[in-house]
């Protein structure tokens, strides 16, 4: 590895992609650092625009950056570009569609792997299916480092470090916010939108996943904690509380359940809440979310869905 990038951004043009450039360069120079990193696409075009976009950003000129060209539907390809680097941080979803071929070139190639998932079928298959390989080639699969697994799975992680006595369950709160000029109306990026489209259409697969990944279930601990009244509003933050809908439990289960096996460690139960700021917001936000689950269960509904989103996302892009 010793020619290799220590970082490369896997779909640097795309949103997420061109989100992580500043904090990669940023990283790169902390602390007396000096990480070789560069960015991979199928356009060599697109990927030097997106660096001539980012110096204007970070303020630096990041046109020595190096360029990888790669296709994520050529395997060869993919495998190229995996044995430039030490780590790939994919950034290319949904990972349903996308994921499963870059976690193989890498795993096949001795290549880290990172990315932003936030889909619990794509993670645990990769699991049930790339363990044993990810571990005889020593590389590590990490996924869910995205806005919100990571403050979940490893605060729960250090409030049992620091906490005085046996900790048994944990509730958390997820507040939403937006940076720069708000989008009228509510926002999100089209592939996480598509993520969660897919997601829930094919939410079913997971108890099959779940049944060939955990031969064994966890044995029950007391006080069971019990499920959030559905809503309510917590004492710790202002507004009312749902249940969050995102890989976070899912996230936490699976951490609990390596401690468990791994070191015999009590596993600690968790409920993942999200918080919206009045009861107008959870009538409404119950409504969409109503219309959203059936049309997710129909392939037009699916379609109605992807491409109403896509219109608003192509006419944000024209505005920006």
């Amino acid at each position: 590895m010793a020619n290799r990038l220590d970082l490369l951004i896997l779909g640097a043009t795309g949103f997420t992609g061109k989100y992580c450039i500043p904090y990669v360069y940023k990283l790169s120079k902390t602390d007396g650092k000096n990480l070789s990193w560069g960015i991979a696409g199928r356009s060599e075009e697109k990927l030097k625009e997106v660096l001539a976009e980012m110096s204007k950003k970070v303020g630096a000129d990041l046109s020595n950056i190096p360029i990888v060209k790669c296709d994520i539907k050529d395997d060869e390809s993919l495998k190229k570009m995996a044995e430039k680097t030490k780590v790939v941080i994919n950034c290319c979803g949904p990972y349903r569609f996308l994921g499963e071929p870059v976690v193989k070139a890498c795993i096949e190639v001795g290549t880290h792997h990172v990315d932003v998932s936030g889909e619990p079928q794509y993670m645990e298959k990769m699991e049930l299916e790339y363990n044993n390989a990810a571990k005889e080639k020593e590389v590590y699969v990490v996924s869910a480092c995205g806005l919100d697994s990571i403050p979940t799975d490893l605060g729960i992680v250090f409030l049992e470090q620091n906490f005085k006595g046996v900790l048994n369950s944990v509730v958390t709160y997820i507040e939403a916010w937006e940076e720069g000029e708000p989008t009228p109306g509510p926002s999100v990026n089209y592939g996480t939108w598509e993520s969660a489209v897919y997601g829930l259409a094919h939410w079913d697969e997971l108890k099959d996943l779940r049944r060939k990944l955990y031969k064994e279930k966890l044995p029950t601990f007391e006080p069971k904690l019990k499920p959030s009244v559905i809503p309510h509003q917590p004492s710790v933050v202002e507004g009312w509380s749902l249940p969050f809908p995102g890989a976070d439990r899912s996230v936490v289960k699976r951490t609990q359940r390596h401690f468990y096996e791994r070191d015999n460690k009590r596993p600690i139960q968790v409920d993942t809440q999200f918080v919206v700021k009045s009861l107008l917001h959870v009538i409404l936000m119950g409504i969409c979310g109503a219309i959203f689950q059936i049309l997710c269960k129909f392939e037009f509904g699916r379609k109605l869905l992807l491409n109403v989103s896509y219109l608003r996302h192509l006419k944000n892009a024209e505005k920006n």
